[in-house]
């Protein structure tokens, strides 16, 4: 089973997150005070040599009476080959708003599906960048911010495309999951510094937030696997439980789902046809 690569590494994690973490309920948590991030990731379609704009989002929780202006600069973890994408120095909130924006200009010259643009703020002592914040309209949430944006790239799909979709609970640092196609090559990943990587979490996204990300798969058979560093899924108590699924965005069709209380991981072979 794939996840056995992994098994001796969770069993010593989890002792450690068992004496760090106490999995409580951190909704009444006010840590995003006075908070300013961006809006953590866009998934945008650029196909080879087009040139597309795209705009990122930046949101604070407190609304100022005057302009506010932060800096902008793009992280080394951007794959992107220098040249073909361009990012401005700075972003401003406009005074009595807590949103702004900015322009992203991708050309679509050497790209490799999943290669990333990242842009950072630039850090300041002024500014709370510790706690994701999110957004809600209607009950919804519309945006969730950190001190980084990630524009995951990929070129226009003419086979399958599919959404998976993660709903965290209280502790998405404790979450990852790859996918892997019927030779058991890595197609995908989150929650790993790099493929084959070490386990880092998904921290990066607010609590209870939900994660997704649109893959262009060719048919075949597919493996998904989800794990729980702490060993008790995405379960933080009987009202706060995570889920997870991804579906056929050709047709709508389920190709796969499951409860957030799955234990240390959760494994589930699909097929695209």
């Amino acid at each position: 089973m794939i996840f056995k690569k992994s098994i001796v590494f969770f069993s010593a994690l989890a002792l450690t997150f068992s004496l760090a973490s106490c999995e409580e309920d951190l909704s009444t948590d006010n840590n995003a005070a006075n908070y300013v991030g961006l809006e953590n990731y866009q998934t945008v379609e650029v196909a080879d040599g087009q040139t597309v704009v795209v705009e990122g989002r930046i949101l604070a929780t407190n609304v100022s009476n005057v302009d506010r202006t932060f800096n902008l600069v793009v992280d080394p973890s951007t794959n992107h080959s220098a040249g073909n994408y361009t990012v401005p120095a700075t972003v401003t909130i406009p005074a009595g708003s807590k949103e702004g924006t900015y322009d992203v200009t991708v050309i679509g010259n050497n790209l490799v599906d999943g290669n990333k643009i990242v842009v950072s703020l630039e850090p300041s002592a002024d500014l709370n960048q510790n706690t994701s914040y999110g957004t809600f309209t209607n009950g919804v949430l519309t945006g969730v911010t950190t001190s980084k944006s990630t524009f995951n790239l990929y070129r226009p799909c003419a086979s399958v495309r599919a959404r998976l979709s993660i709903k965290f609970d209280s502790y998405p640092d404790e979450t990852a999951w790859e996918l892997y196609d019927s030779n058991l090559n890595l197609v995908d990943y989150g929650g790993f510094s790099g493929p084959g990587g070490s386990f880092v979490g998904l921290g990066t996204f607010a609590p209870r937030s939900t994660f997704s990300v649109v893959k262009c798969l060719t048919p075949g058979e597919y493996t998904f696997v989800i794990y729980d560093a702490y060993g008790d899924g995405m379960y933080t108590s009987s009202t706060v439980i995570g889920n997870y699924s991804m579906n056929n965005l050709n047709n709508g069709a389920p190709l796969f789902s499951g409860q957030g209380n799955f234990g240390s991981f959760a494994e589930h072979t699909f097929i695209i046809q």
